[in-house]
């Protein structure tokens, strides 16, 4: 007798497990559980994968363990190998792997770690140097959307903030505080990392996106409509439309990934941030957790200072890399300025007292005219 208790494992009920996590990780989720679907019906002629779980459990029920073991490992070594025909990456073959290893495990089939050495051959994984965002790649990627500024603001907030995409598309009007030298950017926690911080956005990206947030309530998704969070996919797509149109397509050899991809403006500012300020700093922007970040604490007057000597690096067009040059030098002027009078008044302050002990010293009669 089945319990009340007990629940039939299902795609759906694999779905609804893994719904409250980040809708990133649920998409490469379930793209592993697509391509295996589409290996099974390729290889064994229209077949799905709830019929190889059900022959899989049918091996273990009714033969012995080594030739369970080699029907699972052979039908995973085969859809690792029908990959790499299909020119898949060996990082990403892995990391399809682990997750489809995830919904085999919902189903009831484990596979466990030993095993997957002793039966599995993956391909050696190649690394490569990766393509560094130029500012003027960033800037022509950002002309490219002059018929769309909200896209503008979007990416000159991605590039100047060192925030996640997710993290961007979630923003409410609420989280931007205007009333410090630059935006601040209270982000929530319920993000990837489940954990909120702040960070700050350029001059450059709050003029871009003031004329949006005029009409919008403190509630409202400030890259969202009728209340709704966008959708990622959403601006993934328009960024490859617009790469493909400016003719910036390259693509890794190792995992045939894009060299550039929305993911860039965030490493765009990682690197910007470690070369002026060292890594601590860009890792606590950008939301890295690290070990001495528990003993690192920093004020929020320290880190929007630093901030403020960051941003000429970050800004992409030469306009706003000459305003903040002048307001630096004018800031500079007006700092000579102050000293100059502190100097004066310091004089002043020191020629009174000089004055006034002469005069008393002529009262009491030690010097004479």
């Amino acid at each position: 007798m089945t319990s009340f208790l007990t629940k039939k494992k299902t795609r759906e009920s694999f779905d609804e497990r893994i719904s409250t996590e980040p809708i990133g990780t649920q998409l490469c989720k379930k793209y592993a559980i697509k391509i295996f679907g589409d290996f099974v019906a390729e290889k064994y002629s229209g077949k799905t994968i709830d019929d190889i779980i059900e022959e899989l459990n049918l091996i273990r029920n009714t033969q012995n363990q080594q030739t369970y073991e080699e029907a699972l490992y052979g039908v995973l070594q085969d859809w690792i190998n029908w990959n790499e025909s299909r020119g898949l990456g060996n990082y990403t073959i892995r990391i399809a792997f682990s997750n489809l290893r995830r919904y085999l495990f919902h189903l009831g089939i484990k596979i466990h770690e030993q095993d997957i050495k002793e039966y599995l051959r993956f391909g050696k994984r190649v690394k490569e140097e990766r393509h560094p965002l130029s500012d003027e790649e960033y800037r022509n990627i950002v002309s490219g959307f002059s018929r769309n500024p909200r896209v503008q603001a979007f990416l000159l907030m991605l590039g100047s903030s060192g925030m996640r995409m997710g993290e961007a598309l979630k923003l409410k009007k609420k989280d931007l505080d205007f009333t410090t030298k630059r935006v601040k950017v209270n982000i929530p926690p319920d993000t990837k990392t489940r954990t909120g911080r702040s960070t700050f956005i350029s001059n450059e990206a709050k003029r871009k996106l003031e004329p949006f947030l005029e009409k919008m309530s403190s509630e409202d998704y400030i890259f969202g409509k009728h209340g709704k969070v966008p959708h990622i996919h959403n601006f993934s797509r328009a960024m490859i439309r617009m790469l493909d149109k400016l003719e910036m397509n390259e693509r890794y050899q190792s995992n045939s990934f894009r060299k550039i991809s929305t993911h860039s403006f965030r490493a765009y500012f990682f690197t910007k941030a470690a070369r002026k300020h060292g890594e601590n700093y860009a890792h606590r922007l950008v939301g890295h957790g690290g070990y001495l970040m528990q003993y690192d604490r920093m004020t929020e007057e320290e880190k929007l200072q630093m901030y403020l000597e960051l941003e000429p690096d970050l800004v992409i067009y030469d306009q706003t890399k000459n305003e903040l040059e002048i307001n630096r030098l004018r800031d500079k002027v007006e700092g000579l300025d102050e000293l100059k009078q502190e100097v004066r008044k310091l004089r002043e302050q020191q020629a009174n007292s000089d004055k006034k002990i002469l005069e008393t010293i002529r009262k009491e009669g030690i010097l004479t005219n």
